[in-house]
């Protein structure tokens, strides 16, 4: 055989070129703006990182010191450790590289990103491990999240003017023609005749009515303004309901009526104390004045918890309820009144003002009522981290 018919054997590479070749694959990765990570898939079935590029610290706030020999589950918070552990069985078990949407809060904050894995085999066929790639998508879900929120806004701001401008048409223009008929008419009138009397009395009315709508406009634009500096903090809901009934018991022993309370005494909601407190007169007080005359009045007030879900109150009665098919979606409009009650007519502000307050705590109110037979509001208001305040 020929010298050049000699067979090449593949040269062994020294400790030092393999931790050579390893720093050189370290600054490589490192170097990448992508989140890069590598991990062992283990016998007991669980992933253990043995890499993360810089990428992973900026992102996270977890030093990578940390990251390398930790286990998935210690350093991938709930709920995305079991999204996560779902997609990597999803790729040792289809042999193919897996990708999906992810947001989890770390020490940096609240960070997504898409994130793929692909499996690595072994000679033998059998997955070993994952190289997971996370293109970080923070700052454009921030700027999504701020534009949606500059156009609920904007419908918001539309939705007011529009309530303005029902004001000014419907509130304001009819009791400021009397004020103003009434004022011509008294220049006319003998001021020692009963018309004249008479006449005073309806400018009186027209002038009260005009200061109302104005007080209404007032407390409206308070609550949007106070809305801006709103700090939750957890409300004992129980207690403020009974508080919110108080000053409504006698209206209810008059009618004959009663309410029953079973929100737990120990239910805490992230909220406004004082928004609650309207939130449960304004919905007793509407009860007893639009019950039903055919049987006593029943209140019931609930509450339901849930981790996932959150916390849902219900305020239900057995009133003279109103037509929902015909109120559509203006029950919660100002001045719209539905009710066909015996009680004394309202100005239809009140359930503007639960929902405004509901809202304003994150939450949510529905309304399902059926003419002669009742009303019941339920009231959504979803888990929050500063629930857990101490209280």
């Amino acid at each position: 055989m020929s010298e050049r018919e000699v067979p090449l054997s593949e040269p062994t590479l020294s400790y030092a070129d393999l931790a050579k070749r390893e720093h050189q694959l370290s600054v490589i990765f490192n170097t990448i703006a992508d989140v890069t990570f590598v991990l062992s898939v283990e016998d007991d079935g669980r992933y253990r990182f043995i890499f993360a590029n810089s990428a992973f610290e900026k992102a996270t706030g977890v030093p990578v010191e940390k990251v390398a020999g930790s286990y998935v589950s210690d350093v991938i918070p709930e709920p995305s450790l079991s999204l996560v552990l779902t997609k990597y069985e999803e790729a040792i078990r289809t042999s193919q590289r897996v990708s999906w949407l992810e947001t989890s809060d770390y020490p940096t904050g609240r960070v997504t990103g898409e994130v793929s894995v692909t499996p690595v085999h072994d000679e033998a066929g059998r997955c070993y491990q994952l190289v997971g790639v996370v293109h970080d998508l923070t700052k454009e879900k921030q700027a999504e999240e701020r534009q949606l929120l500059l156009t609920e806004q904007l419908v918001q701001q539309n939705s007011d003017l529009q309530q303005f401008t029902y004001i000014v048409s419907h509130n304001l223009r009819a009791p400021l023609a009397n004020a103003l008929g009434f004022t011509d008419l008294l220049s006319r009138l003998d001021k020692r005749s009963d018309t004249f009397d008479v006449s005073l009395q309806h400018l009186r009315t027209s002038i009260q009515q005009l200061d109302q709508v104005m007080m209404d406009v007032n407390n409206i634009l308070s609550l949007r303004d106070s809305q801006d500096g709103y700090r939750p903090e957890p409300v004992p809901v129980a207690a403020v309901c009974q508080q919110a009934l108080l000053s409504l018991q006698e209206a209810l022993r008059d009618c004959g009526g009663q309410l029953h309370n079973a929100i737990p005494a120990t239910l805490h909601v992230a909220g406004s104390r004082a928004y609650f407190h309207s939130i449960f007169h304004n919905l007793i007080s509407n009860a007893i004045k639009y019950r039903s005359d055919a049987r006593p009045l029943q209140i019931d007030i609930a509450a339901a918890q849930d981790p996932r879900l959150g916390t849902i109150l219900t305020v239900r009665d057995n009133g003279s309820g109103f037509d929902q098919e015909k109120a559509s979606d203006n029950i919660f409009q100002l001045y719209r009144r539905f009710h066909g009650g015996t009680g004394t007519a309202g100005r239809g502000i009140g359930l503007f003002l639960v929902k405004a307050h509901a809202e304003a705590m994150g939450g949510a109110i529905s309304v399902r009522s059926r003419l002669d037979e009742g009303t019941e509001f339920t009231l959504h208001f979803r888990p929050r981290a500063d629930e857990n305040l101490p209280h």
